[in-house]
């Protein structure tokens, strides 16, 4: 099932009518983000921070962290967002990274 809210005309007179501003009213939203991200990462070397968003105890003590990535992957600028699971006794049992760009 897909659901378009404007037609390809109303696309093209909100863009040209207000420029970047009415592209950013007809543009295509992901359902998901993570839909919207790209999936494979593989890199030699990658330089740059971490900076923590948000975090998790679970009910059974474990721990979920998510942390955005900024820097450079292979000499290329990338953003990557991370999401790591914990087990209680501090173990990973889970590490995803899917880059933003």
């Amino acid at each position: 099932m897909e659901k378009i809210a404007v037609d390809q005309k109303a696309k093209s007179y909100w863009s040209e009518y207000f420029k970047d501003y009415g592209q950013i009213w007809v543009r295509d939203i992901p359902r998901r983000i993570k839909q919207a991200t790209i999936r494979k990462l593989k890199a030699e070397t990658a330089t740059g921070e971490f900076a923590p968003m948000a975090a998790n105890v679970l009910d059974n003590g474990g721990l979920s962290v998510e942390a955005a990535f900024i820097g450079k992957l292979d000499n290329k600028s990338a953003k990557i967002m991370v999401t790591a699971s914990f087990s209680e006794d501090g173990k990973l049992q889970e590490f995803v990274c899917n880059q933003i760009s």
